[in-house]
């Protein structure tokens, strides 16, 4: 019985309670790996588990309890079918917070400066002169939750990854929001991309989260907005060449959130260290 836990053991672990379990039984999305007819106690295996924090987020994303059972068929649910609507209310969520965080930008940039209705950009701390189409910004430290990005992970997929990431979070058991962005990194001759969303709630540990979560250093950074995302290290390298200083470097692709910037036509913005 060692490879089984037992059902109040996982309503602790993940924070799901007896009660729900016991309806993910009754209506079919997850059954238990095995019920000991003796005392009809309920026992679940590990890799269970990843299905739990699926159905988990699902439902936090907003598909109803009583819904679920539309997902089973025969004896085992469609998991992906599950997935796959979570992923549609994840895109609709994230399109009513890019709204609402507009609105809250818009509002901002009004009270800053009645003028010009413009937020006024914070002066630089390094003292370094910048070129033209670049900015100043100081940026408080940051951590995110990553993903890794493969050469044929092009922008149409990042919302997989940002699901995938949510999952996670429920997985670490943190908080994860917007907003949501690439780490462009070149180091040793090679480069790499992760997606990523930012860290809000309790840090994970360390032993489960060495591998995913990413701290940036508060400090001024060099930005500049651009117009669409960016997939390959020679665009990078081309739109940042003059604020880049060493042949290794980081370079942040992140979402500003600002339905006024999307009007622009450039609502990302890519953010270079310069002092910390």
């Amino acid at each position: 019985m060692s490879q089984y836990m037992s059902i109040g053991k996982v309503s602790k672990l993940k924070n799901v309670s007896i009660k729900s379990l016991r309806y993910y039984d009754q209506i079919g999305i997850l059954k238990p790996a095995f019920v000991n007819t003796e005392t009809n106690y309920r026992y679940y295996t590990k890799d269970q588990l990843y299905l739990l924090d699926a159905i988990t987020v699902c439902i936090r994303l907003g598909i109803p309890l009583k819904d679920l059972n539309n997902y089973v068929e025969g004896a085992s649910i469609n998991l992906q079918k599950l997935l796959y609507d979570g992923k549609i209310l994840a895109e609709q969520k994230i399109l009513d917070i890019h709204n609402c965080l507009a609105t809250l930008q818009e509002t901002l940039q009004n009270m800053a400066s009645p003028v010009t209705g413009l937020a006024k950009i914070p002066e630089s701390k390094s003292g370094i002169l910048l070129p033209e189409g670049f900015y100043h910004n100081e940026i408080v430290t940051r951590r995110m939750l990553t993903v890794p990005l493969e050469e044929m992970d092009v922008p149409k997929y990042y919302g997989q990854h940002i699901l995938k990431l949510f999952v996670t979070a429920q997985q670490l058991g943190t908080v994860v929001a917007y907003p949501s962005g690439v780490l462009h990194e070149y180091r040793d001759g090679k480069y790499q991309r992760h997606m990523f969303l930012t860290i809000t709630g309790d840090a994970p540990p360390a032993t489960e989260s060495e591998q995913t979560v990413r701290t940036i250093s508060k400090g001024d950074f060099a930005c500049r907005r651009i117009s669409t995302h960016v997939t390959d290290i020679e665009t990078i390298r081309e739109e940042m060449k003059e604020v880049i200083r060493s042949d290794d470097f980081c370079v942040i692709e992140t979402d500003t959130l600002s339905e006024e910037n999307k009007k622009d036509g450039y609502p990302f913005e890519l953010e270079y260290l310069l002092s910390s």
